[in-house]
């Protein structure tokens, strides 16, 4: 599943607008910090797991 720059951008946005850690995030997805700056970054073939995981917590606000 990719993850696109577009929805990369999205991330960074409610990562900001919530004063979160990139830390923080990454624990609150269950993914390494590594990771989530892949996901952070954009351009990134993610896993299924990491794909859901990000989509999950970018509408829980909706």
């Amino acid at each position: 599943m990719f993850i696109s720059i577009e929805l990369a951008e999205k991330v960074r946005v409610k990562r900001a607008k919530a004063q979160q850690t990139k830390k923080a995030v990454a624990e609150e997805l269950g993914i390494k910090p590594q990771t989530y700056t892949k996901v952070e970054n954009g351009d990134y073939d993610a896993p299924k797991r990491i794909y859901e995981a990000v989509m999950n917590w970018l509408v829980e606000d909706l």
